[in-house]
């Protein structure tokens, strides 16, 4: 696995098939494609206005990725550079402590081709090598099966622990 070590600056990640990437401003209606081909029941939506989602991507990449060095990234296809997917880490807390959250998405055309195993194992050793982390968690709602069955494949377990603001969200959990 490569780690920022392609010739494109803002290349975080590069698997067989992937190219994992920060975002870029000019990516924005590859993201609203990305949304249109997908079920996102669960997922917050991208706003109505092109504008203010323009605004929301340029102060993600400022600040996210300015503060953190990562965050949730482009998926992309290594021999054609089309955006698939989402996927990346976040700095969530729960209670008193900080955990990296794995978040993902693939577009629904290209779901059941590996791509999202491909991405997320990437990430995973990412989180290991890169950042250190202890575990990495995943907060699933509920009646998201299809995504609890995809966790539970790649290898989170089921948390016990109940998140009291979020009833209807599971916590799954990925020990590094």
């Amino acid at each position: 696995m490569e780690y920022r070590k392609s010739s494109m600056e803002n290349v975080m990640i590069e698997t067989p098939r992937l190219i994992l990437r920060e975002f870029v401003p000019e990516d924005l209606a590859g993201l609203y494609s990305l949304y249109e081909e997908s079920d996102t029941r669960f997922l917050e939506p991208l706003s109505e206005n092109r504008e203010e989602e323009l605004e929301k991507l340029k102060s993600y990449i400022h600040y996210i990725y300015g503060f953190y060095g990562f965050g949730l990234w482009a998926v992309c296809l290594k021999e054609s550079g089309r955006l698939i997917g989402r996927c990346g880490l976040q700095v969530e807390f729960i209670g008193e402590q900080g955990d990296y959250e794995l978040g993902y998405m693939i577009s629904g055309k290209y779901q059941r081709m590996g791509y999202g195993r491909e991405a997320v194992r990437a990430i995973l050793s990412y989180a290991g090598e890169e950042l250190e982390a202890p575990r990495v968690i995943l907060r699933i709602d509920r009646e998201n099966t299809a995504s609890r069955r995809f966790a539970e494949e790649i290898g989170f377990h089921l948390s016990p622990r109940k998140l009291e603001a979020e009833p209807n969200v599971l916590l799954y959990i990925y020990d590094l």
